[in-house]
């Protein structure tokens, strides 16, 4: 709550378990601001409406009457709404993470958003809902965005990425034996091995790292009372340790354990976890570890080693096209401000070649991106052309009232048996289908019109995992250029399928993904066009070229991108 008041503070980043006082903790917030000052309008935004209609007409509303200097400075009757309140004649508003204009409405000094991993990461096509209300603070000095939240999925939660952008700073004990301060973690929580439910509950202790001793609830009350903040850091192998004081950072960012929460016992916490993990149930799990333990979810799943992307470099640079390749595909993830691609050669066996990648730049409501990647269909590569663009469709830039035809398919259009638009399906009954979607206004199928491709994503994405998995000198090796950099080797083994208890299979996500989407697109697109069934070349031979034929308008739609 201090860092509030600190004017190297922009972000204020708290993490830790469920009922641990972060609404609370944001009220008191406000209350000082609105009291003491400085006297800037505030926005507090919840994940969502109920949410933060029951912050105004409760909890806000009791601070207020409870404590008399606020009372009095408090706007009465019609100016005491439920959506914004007049305090020392500043205004408080509220919103939910799920509107972009309550959002985008109001200038603020003071912006706090409580529960963010609860929020959409998305917000009606326009965004991160705290990218959107932090350039409301943009018109105030020294304005200060407080951001709470439980952790979620490690790769998947915002709050968590936050922590590690910020100061790093964890809730330390001093144990009462050695003295030493150590950071409580569910690693150090123990039970009885075997124990059942109840016998873990009056069995648990927390162990210090230091002397060993066994720590119990009677020693809490004691070691948050002494506990401090302290700073940690990642040395060069990415392995963490603890620093003398916290770096020099905008973002101020606390991790408090579930383990110091005054009103819940070590034996509790014992009891849920053992509970979760006798069930196998996944979901039940992870609640443990968030809720109970405030820690991040790390899901161990089966997904190939990124080092394993970067052990399939050969000699070769991007753009050069190795002897081996008869087509090129290019795989396009279509994203709100960017375009991502790549592209890769296939040859005898299904054996592939990456030829590069990269990311096209620019607004994809509008038509310049769309230009820049008609550029690089046309463009050689080589000696040759591509074959075929896989261009995913999952994500639709612009709003439909604005631009009525999706840009996608006017693009695919353009590009007429070059380029196709795809989406993604957790599972189907084929690997891939495609379905004519383009009809004249008598209901037939116009015959040159967009074809899109429906893609069973659980499929390709195991098979590409397959093939990166296998030795580089099997048949149907896949293979980089010499220059991949390590975010495009990690992004494209980014998910990793977790097999329920149900037995169903999902994919998560690590981390960005976007590379991960081309190369599924480029190995589609090749099964597209029976890779498989690719003869051996001659050496003796010229090596063909499977340019394909200038693409064909089809008439429908004829509009220039």
């Amino acid at each position: 709550m201090r860092r509030f008041s600190d004017r190297r503070a922009e972000y204020v980043v708290v993490v830790c378990g469920a009922q641990m006082a972060k609404t609370e903790s944001l009220l008191c917030v406000l209350g000082h601001r609105f009291d003491d000052g400085p006297l800037t309008p505030a926005l507090w935004v919840a994940p969502t409406e109920r949410m933060w209609k029951t912050i105004s007409s409760d909890r806000l509303d009791k601070m207020l009457r409870a404590t008399p200097s606020l009372w009095e400075k408090t706007a009465k009757g019609r100016a005491y709404k439920l959506h914004e309140k007049s305090i020392s004649g500043i205004r408080l508003g509220f919103a939910h993470a799920g509107s972009a204009p309550e959002l985008a409405m109001h200038s603020v000094g003071l912006l706090l958003l409580d529960e963010r991993d609860r929020m959409l990461s998305d917000v009606s096509g326009e965004g991160d809902p705290l990218a959107l209300a932090a350039a409301r603070v943009k018109n105030y000095p020294g304005s200060v965005i407080g951001v709470t939240s439980t952790p979620t999925v490690e790769g998947a939660s915002p709050i968590w990425s936050l922590f590690l952008e910020g100061t790093r700073e964890k809730w330390a004990w001093p144990c009462p034996h050695c003295e030493e301060y150590f950071v409580p973690t569910l690693e150090l929580l123990k039970w009885p091995d075997k124990a059942t439910t109840a016998e873990a509950r009056s069995g648990a202790f927390v162990a210090c790292p230091e002397c060993g001793a066994e720590l119990g609830d009677g020693d809490k009350p004691r070691m948050n009372a002494h506990g401090r903040f302290i700073a940690h850091g990642e040395d060069e192998h990415g392995v963490e340790h603890r620093l003398e004081e916290a770096p020099t950072n905008s973002v101020h960012s606390f991790w408090i354990s579930g383990l110091a929460s005054p009103w819940q016992t070590f034996g509790q916490t014992a009891e849920k976890l053992v509970g979760a993990y006798r069930s196998g149930e996944m979901e039940r799990i992870q609640t443990a570890v968030n809720v109970d333990g405030g820690e991040v979810f790390r899901i161990r799943g089966d997904a190939p080693e990124w080092e394993q992307v970067m052990d399939r470099r050969l000699d070769y640079r991007p753009g050069a096209v190795p002897l081996g390749v008869q087509l090129i595909t290019l795989g396009v993830d279509v994203q709100k401000d960017r375009l991502y691609w790549a592209l890769r050669g296939w040859g005898y066996n299904a054996e592939s070649w990456g030829l590069g990648q990269g990311e096209l730049y620019g607004e994809t409501a509008y038509d310049n991106v769309w230009l820049a990647l008609g550029n690089l269909v046309r463009a050689p590569v080589g000696d040759r052309q591509i074959t075929r663009a896989f261009v995913d469709s999952g994500y639709r830039p612009g709003k439909v009232w604005a631009r009525p035809e999706n840009i996608i398919y006017l693009f695919c259009r353009r590009f007429a048996g070059q380029a196709f638009p795809t989406k993604g399906h957790e599972s189907q009954d084929l690997p891939l289908k495609m379905r004519a979607i383009d009809v004249t206004t008598g209901g037939k199928i116009v015959k040159h019109g967009v074809k899109l491709w429906h893609l069973d994503t659980d499929h390709l994405k195991t098979a590409l995992y397959a093939r990166i998995r296998a030795p580089a000198d099997e048949p149907g090796a896949w293979h980089c250029h010499s220059a991949i950099s390590e975010d495009y080797c990690r992004q494209v083994v980014s998910e990793q399928v977790i097999v329920k208890a149900s037995g169903r299979r999902t994919w998560m996500e690590r981390g960005p993904n976007h590379y991960l989407d081309c190369e599924v697109l480029n190995l589609a697109a090749a099964m597209s066009l029976n890779v498989y069934h690719l003869k051996p070349l001659d050496p003796e031979a010229p090596q063909p070229d499977p340019a394909p034929s200038r693409p064909r308008s089809s008439g429908f739609g004829r509009r220039s991108l």
